[in-house]
């Protein structure tokens, strides 16, 4: 393939055992205004019933610019990503999974940026979608900004947590000239490592403003229907820790362990010193609760106390009333 006759962008989408959202992601990839890209559906380990009528069923409008790689047993996310980078040529990529979608202008629009910028990716303004599936079916549930405070990609924010996920990145595939590959030993947060990594030496550019893409999650499905945030949650928790103890265990070996003592025992400290602010706080809270209920005690005898003193009133008054009347007689 010559360079003039290369795809801009390179589609990975990962899928198993998934037609239903299969079908709306490829019809999202359609629904794309730019066209200059190329479809490559790793199935890992899924049935090719569930992938091959799918991708039939749009030949025509996919006009050969779509392959299908077929793992006859799941070899993992990263793996399929992999898979699917080595067999496309393009310019950029784009890691766009089963149950993903894009705003139609998402292709253009970031393209453009990465052709104007020498960033080395650039994310978008993203927005979570909760549904859920029955009888063959999508139904929408609800709506929010995924990290709405997000103004830009950066390594300080990343270090704490993944700001973008796989379908809201654009990227470079010369990028893994110099940082290597997807990490195929990682079953859960690979995408978030990776931009570790990307983050160490690139910029990655943001794109702000109305959301880009849209990043589905049911909170009901288990199995291949589900997410793997969800469904996998020990593993995310699991591959975090050993992420974040390979690389400071890398740091250690470079540098040395004094500086980290130090961090982690003024760390200790400072969790001492909030705990402790924290104690006195909940004691002074307990105080003003216990101090108003024995002032609503003390103004509650006083209402007593008056109305006691205003029926005692009364019934003098009465009583004079009486006296006089018969003193007349």
């Amino acid at each position: 393939m010559t360079s003039e006759s290369l795809p801009s962008v390179a589609i990975i989408m990962r899928t198993k055992n998934r037609a239903v959202l299969l079908e709306r992601a490829v019809r999202d990839v359609l629904a794309q205004t730019f066209t200059g890209w190329i479809l490559v559906v790793v199935n890992d380990g899924g049935n090719t019933s569930e992938v091959d009528p799918v991708i039939e069923r749009h030949r025509h409008e996919l006009d050969g610019r779509v392959r299908i790689l077929t793992h006859q047993i799941s070899l993992g996310m990263e793996a399929a990503s992999n898979a699917g980078i080595a067999a496309s040529e393009s310019e950029f990529i784009a890691i766009h999974d089963d149950d993903d979608t894009w705003h139609p202008d998402f292709l253009k629009r970031t393209v453009d940026h990465l052709r104007a910028a020498d960033d080395a990716g650039v994310g978008v303004r993203t927005e979570i979608v909760f549904e859920r599936l029955g009888n063959g079916r999508i139904e929408e549930v609800s709506r929010e900004i995924f990290e709405p405070n997000v103004r830009a990609i950066t390594l300080s924010d990343t270090l704490r947590s993944n700001r973008c996920v796989p379908i809201s990145l654009l990227y470079r595939r010369s990028v893994h000239d110099s940082v290597g590959y997807y990490d195929e030993a990682l079953e859960a947060v690979g995408d978030w490592e990776f931009q570790l990594r990307m983050l160490q030496g690139h910029h990655l550019g943001f794109i702000d403003g109305a959301p880009l893409a849209f990043w589905h999650q049911r909170r009901e499905a288990t199995g291949d229907l589900g997410n793997s945030v969800i469904v996998a949650d020990s593993a995310h928790q699991t591959f975090d820790r050993a992420v974040r103890e390979k690389y400071l265990r890398k740091y250690v070996s470079e540098v040395g362990l004094g500086g980290m003592l130090y961090l982690t025992k003024h760390q200790d400290a400072e969790i001492g010193h909030f705990h402790h602010r924290q104690t006195y706080s909940e004691g002074l809270l307990r105080e003003l609760v216990e101090s108003s209920a024995r002032t609503e005690e003390r103004l509650k005898s006083l209402e007593e106390a008056i109305n006691d003193a205003s029926l005692v009133s009364l019934l003098r008054r009465r009583y004079r009333r009486v006296k006089d009347r018969l003193r007349k007689r």
